[in-house]
């Protein structure tokens, strides 16, 4: 396939992974449809162009029957997009790679969007969805409202341009927000889009599953250049909600329940020594915030928390509360 501006453009790319999250599923579409659904992220897109990317699919490995202008396409084998361009080294193939790689080479300031890492758990995603018809495994579902906003948020994100949408939290009333995105976010199984609030005048998190108007486009300009850094703004972020401060926590925990976080660490900054016998003592440098308290109260009598004194007369009051409602009747 002749190379062309576009196939190395990240337009081209985010119109990869949605023919790909398109065909993946048992449903057939033709070459108009697939262009239907891509318009998303490219408003030029043509027919040419979706047969152009299906063959590249095709180029990658994938078995997608071949057809006429009336015919209807998907996968005929489970196909894995992100471990094909793991494993497999052709030259579009390495384009989309060395795209990936360029961001970081191009803008470094932009490091933090992590597209490559976004991709791999949308296609982790995407896998288990795959496996659901195996009768020996089982999964939680995890289809939640706000899922089909991943693509656009993306495009707007690396434009870096601000965006308007409406957003109802729990219990309260919808608003309608500007934002200037900074990047997504996946965590406990949900996607966040963190981003410059204008009216709140700070960075705040928004779960996608709230988000419930598509987002637009926004003639808000902020200073960029006078924002937080985030590249090092979240560094000592567990789980997506901004508060508190960054402080030294240790938590001392018992030695069955310590191989569980020793095996899938909380954050990059923790730390583990000996506790008194029978124990680990676990340091983080983090923001004492709802995830870290969710996290330690998880643990239930296998956990103590040693420091701060401020975090530790927290953890004590809410299971005093908790210890109330089971006082005997």
């Amino acid at each position: 396939m002749a190379r062309t501006r576009d196939s190395t453009s990240n337009v081209r790319l985010m119109r990869i992974f949605k023919i790909h999250h398109c065909l993946r599923t048992m449903n057939t579409y033709s070459a108009e449809e697939l262009a239907t659904a891509c318009e998303v992220v490219d408003s030029g897109i043509n027919v040419r162009r979706i047969r152009e990317d299906l063959q590249f699919l095709r180029d990658m490995g994938a078995s997608i029957p071949k057809g006429n202008k009336h015919a209807k396409f998907r996968y005929e084998k489970a196909f894995s997009l992100l471990e094909t361009l793991e494993g497999v080294k052709m030259a579009e193939t390495d384009e989309v790679v060395c795209y990936l790689n360029q961001l970081y080479e191009k803008a470094p300031k932009a490091a933090f969007l992590e597209l490559d890492k976004v991709f791999l758990a949308m296609e982790k995603r995407m896998r288990t969805a795959d496996a659901q018809g195996d009768p020996f495994l089982q999964f939680e579902k995890r289809e939640y409202r706000g899922q089909d906003y991943i693509a656009t948020l993306l495009k707007y994100t690396k434009e870096k341009r601000t965006i308007e949408f409406t957003y109802e939290p729990f219990e309260r009333p919808a608003s309608q927000r500007t934002v200037f995105p900074v990047f997504l976010k996946e965590y406990n199984h949900r996607w966040f889009l963190i981003g410059y609030d204008q009216e709140r005048n700070a960075y705040q998190n928004y779960a996608l599953d709230r988000i419930i108007s598509q987002p637009r486009y926004s003639d808000w300009k902020p200073a960029v250049e006078e924002l937080p850094d985030p590249t090092t703004y979240f560094k000592e972020l567990i789980g997506v909600t901004m508060e508190g401060k960054v402080e030294r926590i240790v938590v001392r925990v018992k030695k069955q329940r310590a191989y569980y976080i020793r095996t899938k660490p909380w954050h990059a900054s923790q730390e583990e020594s000996n506790g008194k016998e029978g124990w680990v003592d676990f340091t983080w440098t983090v923001y004492q915030n709802r995830e870290l308290i969710t996290r330690i109260l998880e643990l239930g009598a296998d956990a103590e928390v040693l420091e701060p004194d401020l975090l530790r007369k927290r953890i004590r009051q809410t299971l005093r509360r908790a210890m109330e409602k089971y006082e005997d009747r």
